[in-house]
């Protein structure tokens, strides 16, 4: 999934010029406190109007500010969207300290 910004929906964008794999990169090195992006080509950052620039796709709208998960939350996902068993989830997600999981058992998940 990708990560909590107001930039998300971008990703869903039907324009042929733009790759989504740049979008979700810049997603990913969006920080919300500074309103910039860091890159890591040294001390490089850009500004929301830089990407919207370099994109050619208007920012508009609010940013959204997601609520902490609760770990009930996240089993209940777990079940539902990796079709794990309730049991497994709550293991796992005890074992991980909160509504986490490990990446090793996730990768054991998707590999069976």
């Amino acid at each position: 999934m990708i990560a909590a910004t107001g930039l998300s929906p971008l990703i869903k964008c039907y324009v042929i010029t733009i790759d989504p794999r740049l979008i979700s990169a810049f997603v990913e090195r969006w920080h919300h406190e500074t309103s910039t992006f860091h890159l890591l080509v040294g001390e490089l950052t850009i500004t929301l109007d830089d990407v919207a620039s370099l994109l050619h796709v208007p920012i508009t709208g609010t940013l959204h500010k997601f609520e902490p998960l609760v770990t009930l939350d996240a089993i209940g996902l777990l079940t539902e969207l990796l079709e794990v068993s309730h049991e497994e989830a709550t293991a796992e997600t005890r074992h991980a300290g909160g509504p986490h999981v490990c990446l090793g058992w996730l990768r054991d998940v998707y590999e069976s």
